[in-house]
């Protein structure tokens, strides 16, 4: 076909019960983003090492198609009024849009540099990408597939969050340590609001009138009013939250931490962490299906996508912290890479030092 692969059957989905996990699909290398469409009984994944969209059967857990996007796509989102997915191609600095029913490739929009993140408005017809080198926001028309404005941000802009009630968009500046205010329609900037360190995801819940800000580098999320963007409160979770999404009828957030494999459950309105879930590695994002409220994570390290039957329940216990956790440093004594030198540990007796374990994932 010319535009993308229609697979066969791939691995079957391994099944593991804890946790209330009903299976564990393949889908490619590198799923990061995950859009669920529950009328058509569809799933699409994007998956950033395989530079490709995967459209996965809800029902039987098989991936339908598999369509080549551009380089790294990390967001994908669904326009459901003309069945388009569009993907943030973050190496190529491009948009790619596809048609939902059969992966097609309807066009690229040159976008800024390193776009990360996508938001959409459906009201006012408009996808906007979050330019995290430029520190920009591009707005694209959702009909025209047309770039029609550009708001300015700050370095590090990715995630986007759209609160359709008020026509406000949100832009996660994972560099500067700030949420980018601006207005959806004139695509004017309305202020900023300082947060954590490395916010790497937003997501609106207007029901709730908050603002959820996920902080990968301190593993807090942070709640901001939707109101006067003032910041409330930060809920503590495991290990780089990097993804989230909100139920919208049950008063919870969802979390994905991609440094601990897990999802973290937090009710909303009590303002706490009620339980964890234990996923695949380096859980990325996650979608709920609002027709049998399975939540649905994409796991980066493991190359596929969990489904999580009722995951507002608790599953088993965690299993127990590992006896060696907390405790100092054991004597060792190993060559090193460059010649073999014999490196021990009392080098480091009685000295400060860092080890730096950033995106071990």
């Amino acid at each position: 076909m010319d535009h993308h692969d229609r697979p066969e059957q791939g691995p079957a989905c391994s099944v593991d019960l804890s946790h209330r996990v009903r299976r564990h699909c393949p889908v490619g290398r590198g799923p990061e983003a995950v859009v669920v469409d529950p009328g058509r009984r569809r799933a699409y994944v994007a998956c950033s090492r395989s530079d490709a969209v995967v459209a996965l059967d809800l029902d039987r857990g098989v991936a339908v198609w598999t369509a080549p996007v551009g380089r790294e796509p990390i967001p994908v989102i669904l326009d459901l009024p003309t069945r388009r997915l569009f993907t943030a191609d973050a190496r190529s600095d491009t948009v790619t849009v596809l048609d939902a029913d059969t992966g097609s490739r309807l066009t690229q929009i040159p976008v800024g540099a390193y776009p990360a993140g996508l938001g959409h408005h459906p009201g006012l017809r408009r996808v906007y990408a979050g330019n995290t080198a430029d520190g920009t926001v591009t707005a694209i028309d959702a009909d025209r597939l047309v770039v029609v404005g550009t708001v300015p941000a700050e370095l590090g802009a990715g995630s986007i969050a759209v609160d359709t009630r008020r026509d406000r968009g949100y832009s996660a500046n994972f560099m500067a340590g700030s949420v980018t205010v601006f207005d959806a329609d004139a695509l004017t900037p309305l202020g900023t609001v300082a947060v954590r360190e490395g916010p790497c995801k937003v997501v609106p819940d207007p029901a709730a009138g908050l603002l959820y800000v996920a902080s990968s580098l301190h593993g807090t999320i942070g709640r901001v009013s939707l109101e006067d963007g003032t910041v409330l409160d930060e809920l503590p979770v495991e290990r780089a939250p990097v993804g989230m999404c909100v139920d919208p009828s049950g008063g919870r957030l969802y979390v994905c931490n991609r440094g601990a494999g897990t999802v973290s459950v937090l009710d909303t309105r009590a303002g706490r962490e009620t339980h964890r879930i234990t996923v695949g590695n380096a859980p990325g994002d996650c979608a709920l299906d609002p027709a049998t409220g399975t939540l649905l994570v994409s796991n980066a390290g493991s190359g596929t996508v969990s489904f999580v039957d009722r995951p507002w329940l608790p599953g088993p216990a965690q299993p127990a912290v590992h006896p060696l956790v907390g405790r100092s440093l054991p004597g060792f004594a190993l060559p090193d890479l460059r010649g073999g030198r014999i490196r021990t540990s009392r080098e480091w007796a009685e000295k400060k030092y860092v080890i730096n374990f950033f995106a071990s994932w």
